[in-house]
């Protein structure tokens, strides 16, 4: 027999719903304090302390420490019974706050720009109502609290660190906010989902000097402006259109004074695809420009990429039983079929590789205060979305 058609009868839609109801105020209480209170990727100790100890209280074990300051509680019904993990990231960005409301970052030039805040918030509303339904469960589940989720390193060290030593889930699930999806909608797609994501970092050396002499000098800003302007000509003219890629720089540091030629400059960015063959022609093509437009100047320049976070590609078997789950505990809910993935990168692909799992896209799209973009000083959710995405979450470990 089918496990997940086993012999338990499935929880009502009905009680799930009044279940998720009773949590909301402490997830919403959670999600604020989190978003008063945030912090950077791999400082994320408070954070965890925090949801450790409201998940402790409600008689949930956790494991700490996990990777840094990732965090594993268990719902355990039968240790004979397979296990299923769901996933939320934890850290903030270093973005100033550009809200007014009661609960805006405290953190000078930190927020929760991208929503991790809601997605800690609504996996620990998750657990407490499958923790209260624990009788009629037939599966195990693993909560995942990952830090380091923007510096595309937390999934991989929670994984290298054994988070999943004791148990091996056979599937894996993880939500993250979507302000261009009505709010309570749910987004699904088949297959890619999110883009693999290069970061790269340049260094050109030259020769400083007098800003009235440039004759004299090796002027880095000039040659930096040079490769940066053929760099973002290389995803127009050397990859196939039919492939979507992306080139950002994002960082550029050079120089301290008006009147003075650096003697240095650094800038670093990332690249972003769907296909690892275009991957290459791009790391090929910048290796050339960077190295040859440097050398035609008298520079010398230093390029040094790494694989940050693979294509996020969800499992279709996973899907079609997520849409079934869905369809099935949450009826009133609309259910979005997503036509084209994100150029964002996630690094719950890491997970992914490891074990079938999928990526749902929740909308929080509200009223225009909550439709600025991810990564935006003025990112908010509209927080009525979270009822959905832990019911949501929830629904993805009932049968």
């Amino acid at each position: 027999m089918n496990p997940e058609a086993a012999a338990r009868p499935s929880t009502h839609a009905g009680e799930l719903a009044a279940r998720v109801a009773r949590v909301m105020n402490d997830v919403i209480a959670l999600r604020r304090h989190l978003h008063a209170h945030p912090e950077l990727s791999g400082e994320e100790q408070q954070t965890a302390a925090h949801i450790a100890g409201l998940l402790e209280a409600e008689g949930i074990p956790v494991r700490r420490g996990i990777g840094g300051h990732g965090l594993l509680a268990r719902i355990e019904t039968d240790a004979e019974r397979p296990w299923v993990a769901l996933r939320a990231d934890m850290d903030a960005l270093p973005i100033p706050n550009g809200k007014q409301c009661d609960w805006a970052s405290g953190v000078d030039g930190v927020s929760h720009a991208c929503g991790h805040d809601a997605h800690a918030a609504m996996l620990y509303g998750a657990a407490r109502v499958l923790h209260s339904m624990r009788d009629a469960l037939n599966r195990n589940v693993a909560c995942i609290f990952q830090p380091a989720e923007e510096t595309a390193s937390g999934a991989r060290a929670m994984l290298a660190d054994g988070v999943f030593r004791d148990i091996r889930p056979e599937r894996i699930h993880a939500l993250h906010v979507y302000p261009w999806l009505p709010a309570g909608s749910l987004g699904l797609k088949d297959g890619p989902m999110c883009a693999a994501a290069d970061m790269f970092d340049v260094e050109i050396e030259g020769h400083g000097g007098h800003a009235a002499r440039p004759h004299e000098c090796v002027d880095v800003i000039l040659i930096a402006s040079h490769i940066i302007q053929a760099l973002h000509h290389i995803v127009s003219r050397r990859v196939n259109p039919l492939n979507p890629a992306v080139l950002t720089i994002g960082q550029i540091h050079a120089g301290s004074a008006a009147n003075v030629i650096p003697g240095c400059a650094r800038f670093s960015g990332t690249v972003r695809s769907l296909h690892p063959e275009t991957h290459e022609e791009i790391r090929l093509r910048m290796d050339r420009i960077i190295r040859q437009t440097a050398e035609t100047w008298g520079a010398v320049a230093r390029f040094h990429m790494r694989q940050a976070i693979p294509v996020l590609t969800n499992d279709e078997s996973v899907m079609a039983l997520v849409r079934r789950k869905l369809g099935r505990h949450l009826p009133e809910t609309p259910l979005i079929e997503l036509e084209e993935p994100s150029m964002g990168g996630e690094d719950f692909a890491d997970f992914l590789e490891e074990i079938p799992g999928a990526l749902i896209r929740l909308g929080t799209g509200g009223d225009p205060s909550t439709r600025y973009p991810l990564h935006h000083p003025c990112f908010d959710v509209d927080e009525s979305a979270l009822e959905t995405g832990v019911a949501a979450l929830a629904s993805l470990c009932l049968d």
